[in-house]
């Protein structure tokens, strides 16, 4: 019979126990021919368990004894793979099968030994004529450099090779020391004897700041084992990105002005507006700063101004600062509303042109049909069937009033966009007042890295009043919003009146597909 010494023997030789075989209290032993499930035949047992193990665990440099005390079975020891030291007196395949022999191995060199006999246990459903004896070695532990995600973010690394023992592990780290943080302890899993990669995330971190890890693991009876410490520095805080929006809620004396800044993460923001009137390149006036915490995320921002002029024009833009610098937005225009018709009875024929006051008036009138509703509007081009901007222009009712009276003075009076804008069209009106009354207005939505106008519209000999369009974009235009799903466009409107100098103003509008 094939079997281990008793308990009290190994202990007498100095042979580490390991739990498996101290499960058995009086003696181990692995029979031969019994099913090793008999109270007086104990064998290699899972702990808390009666069935019998087929895998073992000792410390490196160890031994076990083996003992065939049967003498009318003959038994032998094949080892596969890796075998350990075995006196002579221990018949290993492929020697002959004996009776009656005891001998010992050893087991110098940690890694999984695997042995097998045939005159064990195997009766078609379980199979014990394979066994396993791991001997474990000291487990080693890595520290690899980590991986830098950005400036409040890392990826703590390591490798830990377990040499067959059940491993916890975790991360130290901080600035001032390596210990003044560490991930929760988490098990590897595996009792192996191969390398495996384990990694930690680490977020709120400082910019531009050393951090120390070092990675930690234990085993056995509270034993410890150090990767070696590592150090990595975050990289210094990004400024801010801004873009300045077109702004909104014009009012006679007051608006809103718009943007988006995005922080970069990793120190804290602040915004702000610098505004004026005109379109020189001086700001009179700044609007209160305003906190933004160190994300990665665009926020949205406004600020609303008071005390404009009606009528007046205006530009602006937005400014965000943090600890690496300032960055500013572009410049953009807004012109406050006008004040109302009704205030201003008389001044609309004190600014129409001398010659022919009315014609334009009754030409657009005549040209309307009959069906038309009495406050009509007629369309300065056909249809657009092939890529063409629809506009249409307000005219005065049958009863000679107009529908629309622009304020005299600014050549331009509010500018509207839709407020979403979807498809391949960009949707808007602006008013023309009387003092621009036979100018010529053109229209171009650029992008930036792109030369050439995405779209374009150009109208000569303007009428006074509203002005509704739908302007198309350019085929480049269509394949750039079909391919991002998003196009931010600039645009620009150049208005000649007929006399004196022309303007241009700007507006940002966002199309989706």
């Amino acid at each position: 019979m094939l079997l281990l010494l008793p308990l009290a023997t190994l202990l007498a030789a100095g042979v580490a126990v390991p739990p498996a075989l101290a499960a058995a209290p009086s003696e181990a032993r692995l029979e031969v021919n019994e099913n090793c499930v008999e109270p007086y035949w104990p064998c290699w047992a899972t702990p808390g368990s009666s069935q019998p193990a087929a895998k073992v665990t000792i410390p490196s440099g160890g031994s076990i004894t083996f003992v065939d005390d049967n003498t009318e079975a003959e038994a032998n020891i094949a080892w596969t793979g890796t075998a350990p030291t075995c006196e002579s007196s221990v018949p290993v395949a492929p020697a002959s099968p004996a009776t009656g022999w005891e001998g010992k191995c050893t087991f110098a060199t940690p890694g999984t030994y695997k042995f097998e006999s045939s005159t064990l246990f195997n009766d078609g459903f379980d199979n014990y004529t394979r066994y396993e004896v791991v001997v474990e070695g000291t487990p080693k532990a890595s520290t690899t450099p980590a991986g830098v995600e950005n400036q409040t973010e890392a990826m703590l690394k390591g490798n830990i090779e377990p040499e067959g023992n059940a491993i916890e592990y975790h991360f130290d780290y901080g600035s001032a020391s390596v210990t003044e943080h560490s991930s929760p302890p988490t098990h590897l899993g595996a009792t192996d004897f191969t390398s495996h990669s384990v990694s930690f995330p680490v977020d709120g971190l400082s910019p531009n700041t050393e951090y120390h890890f070092e990675l930690i693991l234990g085993y056995g009876a509270g034993e410890i084992v150090s990767g070696g410490p590592r150090s990595f520095t975050t990289p210094p805080a990004a400024k801010p990105m801004v873009s300045t929006l077109a702004a909104s809620a014009l009012e006679e004396t007051e608006a809103t002005l718009n943007g988006r800044v995005d922080p970069e993460g990793g120190a804290e923001a602040e915004y702000f507006f610098e505004w004026g009137a005109g379109s020189g390149a001086s700001y009179e006036h700044t609007t209160q700063a305003v906190s933004l915490p160190s994300d990665r995320a665009e926020h949205p921002v406004s600020a609303t101004v008071t005390g404009l002029m009606p009528g007046g024009e205006y530009h602006f833009r937005l400014i965000a600062k943090n600890e690496s610098g300032s960055v500013q937005g572009n410049d953009l225009t807004f012109m406050a509303a006008s004040t109302s018709p009704t205030e201003e009875p008389t001044k609309e024929p004190t600014h129409e042109p001398t010659k022919e006051p009315t014609k334009e008036p009754t030409k657009e009138v005549t040209e309307e049909p009959a069906k038309e509703a009495p406050a009509r509007e007629s369309s300065s081009t056909p249809a657009s069937t092939g890529g063409s901007p629809t506009v249409t222009t307000a005219v005065p009712p049958s009863s000679g009033q107009p529908k629309i009276q622009p304020a005299s003075g600014p050549l331009l009076g509010s500018v509207e966009l839709a407020s979403a804008q979807h498809g391949e069209e960009v949707h808007g009106s602006l008013v023309v007042s009387s003092a621009s009354s036979g100018g010529r207005l053109q229209i171009e939505l650029l992008a930036k890295r792109v030369a050439a106008p995405l779209g374009k519209f150009v109208r000569s000999s303007l009428h006074a009043g509203k002005l509704t369009f739908a302007l198309p974009l350019s085929a480049e235009g269509k394949a750039t919003l079909r391919r991002h799903r998003r196009l931010a466009l600039t645009m620009k409107i150049t208005l000649t009146p007929p006399h004196g100098t022309a303007i241009t103003l700007t507006r940002v509008v966002v199309v989706r597909a």
